[in-house]
């Protein structure tokens, strides 16, 4: 996995997502027609029920995610943390469910984890994530906003952050819980 490049990565955690729906019955579709991204959707999938997702996937190969924001949505104008305008950018910008993929492994052997959101539960994660990380760290000078939002692998399994001296605790709003294989999550709101 050294060599592959970010496009790559993605279209092969898309082609993952889709195999793996397609294994669970849904009928699933990816709609990217290239490497190139459709902004906040990936795959258009339906259950028997006719309840359709659209879908968001992210993949990495590191112990955390990429969300592909900036903490500058969660700044006003004089860098003072603004929870209300990130939010507000978040439900605009977040359209549905999101599979998170974690690619391990080598090229020959590559292993794969999923873990599935639903539309709110990604909302809620990133936006008390970065509530805790704009207002409990110690800073000795202010953030800039330009830096990447990231949410942590061991987060989806449901654990916070201990404090210590540079930060507060952070409490997981989804303390306990896996998202681990919970593809029940692609259908609720």
């Amino acid at each position: 996995m050294a060599n592959i490049n970010k496009r790559n990565l993605g279209a092969v955690g898309e082609f993952q997502v889709l195999s793996r729906l397609l294994l669970l019955g849904y009928q699933a579709a990816i709609t990217n027609m290239t490497v190139y991204n459709m902004e906040n959707i990936d795959i258009f999938c339906r259950n028997s029920k006719n309840c359709f997702a659209a879908i968001q996937v992210k993949t990495t190969k590191t112990n955390s995610i990429n969300v592909g924001i900036t903490h500058s949505k969660f700044l006003d104008n004089n860098g003072n943390t603004d929870l209300a305008a990130g939010l507000s950018y978040l439900e605009s910008k977040i359209v549905g469910p999101w599979v998170m993929v974690q690619v391990r492994g080598s090229e020959d052997n590559p292993i794969f984890k999923f873990f599935i959101m639903s539309r709110k539960q990604v909302i809620n994660m990133i936006c008390d994530s970065e509530r805790w990380y704009l207002s409990d760290f110690n800073r000795k000078k202010p953030l800039n906003g330009s830096g990447g939002i990231y949410l942590s692998i061991p987060w989806l399994y449901g654990n916070g952050v201990q404090a210590n001296s540079n930060h507060k605790e952070w409490m997981n709003p989804f303390a306990g819980n896996s998202f681990e294989n919970q593809w029940q999550n692609l259908w609720i709101d």
